[in-house]
């Protein structure tokens, strides 16, 4: 009986604990749907667990958690936080968002020697962070003709730590470790996922539906079978993801 009043006090404490953090940079035409309402996003609005935030043409947003994580949407993106909890002292427990259009920049706070246990969750992919700042990518409905048939891709650029890519539809398959450098396309979902290098990839050779890892030098144009389309994480590396000892 302890234990279970235990466990209920702290699922209470979990689904009680719904502030995530708040808007501190807003360009454009930013909102945050929260359950049946729409309220414009403005800096310093507060953000919670369940709002889908989304910006408009021409617009971005920068979401900073209560840990000092932040995450930086570029235009026409969506982004819904899913999980966000921490301690009592601010240490992030576990955070978990999910991109549903556009692009957003993750600037992961963690402490070394702990998990950051941050992901980015797209319909065909998960981001998960291990101490790093990345670009994670996801559009839908626009057709690549390197990829005939796929119409659904996620892109994951990795700027600074390591970023562990799976695909949700093929859970049995192994997890790409994804480098400083390095970029991922997972284009739709259907294969295995198979992990490959730019120079050892010819034209022509994309295996459907897989994941396909590529060093950040090199990559574009049509190089490489176009292993990276270059269409996420345009501009300059953002600044190294930040410690708890910053």
């Amino acid at each position: 009986m302890m234990l279970a009043v235990i466990f209920l006090l702290g699922a209470h404490r979990a689904g009680a604990q719904t502030a995530a953090g708040s808007l501190t940079a807003v360009s454009g035409t930013v909102t945050i749907t929260r359950g049946t309402a729409t309220i414009p996003g403005a800096y310093g609005t507060p953000v919670q667990v369940g709002d889908r935030i989304a910006t408009g043409p021409s617009s971005s947003a920068t979401v900073t958690l209560g840990d000092g994580t932040q995450m930086e949407l570029t235009d026409s993106a969506t982004l819904t936080i899913d999980k966000e909890l921490v301690s009592s002292t601010g240490t992030r427990q576990s955070t978990q968002v999910s991109l549903l259009s556009g692009i957003v920049r993750s600037l992961v706070r963690f402490t070394p020697g702990t998990p950051p246990n941050y992901e980015v969750h797209t319909p065909n992919a998960v981001a998960a962070a291990r101490g790093t700042s990345y670009d994670t990518q996801y559009s839908k409905g626009v057709p690549n003709d390197k990829y005939p048939g796929c119409l659904e891709f996620t892109n994951v650029n990795v700027f600074d730590g390591v970023v562990g890519v799976t695909n949700p539809t093929n859970p049995t398959s192994p997890e790409v470790q994804v480098k400083p450098g390095q970029k991922v396309i997972v284009p739709c979902g259907a294969a295995p996922l198979i992990a490959g290098t730019t120079a050892g990839i010819g034209t022509g050779a994309l295996v459907a539906g897989g994941i396909i890892v590529g060093a950040g030098a090199g990559v574009g144009g049509a190089a490489a079978a176009g292993a990276f389309d270059g269409s996420s994480g345009g501009g300059p590396p953002p600044k190294k993801a930040v410690t708890g000892n910053n």
